[in-house]
């Protein structure tokens, strides 16, 4: 006589040290599952060689303030350099972009390195999106 499943799997797990394989059986197949996902899912690790990617990059001095304009930016690349301008007057001129960062639904973030006497002045305008970038050619 066939059996259907779930006679099968009646008599698999009738008594308790038959229940335990089981489950310990299932448990360890749930465990490899999420294993290979988790690895398949983990993005790698690139080594990045641009300057914004080594803390050494940063002259000494200077800190690293990040800011995001309000408005449009002009076409700025890590290494570039340009003006920093708050309430139409010059702050800082020639500052060096530390890391430009786009991000999908947000506005770019551009990393500065700012000379350090200046880092609390800069910040506190860029967070209150007081600052303007020039690009300097």
């Amino acid at each position: 006589m066939k059996k259907n499943l779930l006679e099968i799997w009646y008599d698999l797990c009738r008594d308790s040290a038959r229940q335990k394989i089981v489950v310990i059986a299932l448990s360890i197949i749930c465990a490899l599952f999420y294993l290979v996902s988790a690895v398949a899912v983990r993005p790698e690790a690139k080594p990045s060689t641009e300057l914004g990617a080594s803390a050494s990059a940063i002259p000494a001095g200077f800190r690293a303030v990040a800011l995001q304009s309000a408005g449009p930016l002009p076409e700025i690349r890590t290494g570039d350099h340009v003006d920093l301008i708050i309430d139409s007057a010059i702050a800082l001129e020639r500052v060096l972009v530390y890391d430009v960062i786009d991000q999908p639904n947000r506005q770019t973030t551009v990393v500065l390195a700012v000379p350090m006497k200046n880092t609390a002045m800069i910040a506190n305008a860029a967070a209150l999106g007081a600052v303007s970038l020039v690009l300097v050619g």
